[in-house]
């Protein structure tokens, strides 16, 4: 689900080298670039859920919807859901987005062993091209009586103006409040675990893994959702990052800590910008 964007002083440069081409910098050492680019890329694919499960709630008979068209299919047991923000830019609570979401789904969200895989027709947020696949399905309840889900995301890359980020994704979902007030989401409150692999805007490969379970309250919105819990940065060739999401607090900061040095993280939620980037590598 959702932090990005960052205050980061990052010093000068530190020499070392066994070749003159291997240079390694401060900046890269410390660099949270991999951190940011997993952010940007669970910002945008959690954006895209909520689109599609807006659709479900606005349209409870899966006919009818001014926003959304629904396609059914008569010869499988699957419908089509289309968010269609058309050609030209739409700014949504300052989100700017345009192309389609396309959602097959064999039920609607809450129905049991329900399955919904989500593509990108010419899709853009902020200017940024999404493309890849978000397969959400609902796996009953749990030993607690709350409804879980697993997410993948597969393929999935975002070209930005710095470079692609490429991204995968294995996500499980506990929904452990709000389930009942189907039109209301401000009291939806969610648990994710899981893991996250991919490359960032510089090529360099890293993993995520989720440590301390994400604490998602869709009634932060329009701020930042993720209120708290921890997750591990591992980028090829360097240290972990370990990523600590807040304190239970609806706001958009966070702290990324690097060999036990520590830097706050201020998120910007609308524009999946960082501020004072000039300062990261």
């Amino acid at each position: 689900m959702k932090k990005i964007g960052i205050a980061l002083s990052i010093l000068t440069v530190l020499l070392y080298a066994c070749k003159d081409e291997d240079v390694i910098t401060q900046n890269e050492l410390t660099s949270t670039q991999a951190a940011r680019d997993n952010l940007i890329a669970e910002q945008i694919f959690n954006d895209a859920g909520r689109m599609v499960e807006a659709g479900f709630d606005a349209n409870p008979d899966h006919k009818l919807g001014p926003t959304y068209t629904i396609m059914n299919s008569d010869t499988s047991n699957s419908d089509t859901l289309i968010v269609n923000f058309g050609a030209s830019n739409v700014s949504n609570n300052t989100t700017i987005r345009s192309g389609k979401i396309i959602s097959v789904y064999t039920g609607r969200y809450r129905d049991s062993l329900s399955v919904i895989t989500t593509t990108f027709d010419n899709y853009y947020v902020n200017y940024n091209l999404v493309q890849g696949e978000r397969i959400v399905t609902n796996q009953g309840r749990n030993n607690k009586g709350n409804m879980w889900f697993t997410i993948e995301v597969k393929n999935a890359s975002i070209n930005t103006s710095n470079g692609t980020i490429n991204w995968e994704s294995s996500r499980v979902r506990e929904w452990v409040s709000g389930q009942n007030t189907h039109l209301n989401i401000s009291d939806d409150r969610y648990l994710i675990a899981g893991n996250a692999s991919g490359n960032s805007v510089n090529g360099n490969a890293f993993t995520m893994e989720i440590t301390d379970a994400l604490e998602v309250d869709l009634g932060c919105l329009p701020t930042c959702v993720i209120k708290s819990g921890k997750a591990k940065i591992s980028p090829n060739g360097y240290a972990d990052r370990i990523i600590n999401y807040g304190d239970s607090i609806c706001d958009c900061n966070f702290d990324v800590t690097i060999n036990g040095t520590t830097y706050p993280i201020v998120v910007n939620q609308a524009t999946l910008s960082f501020v004072n980037e000039s300062l990261v590598s």
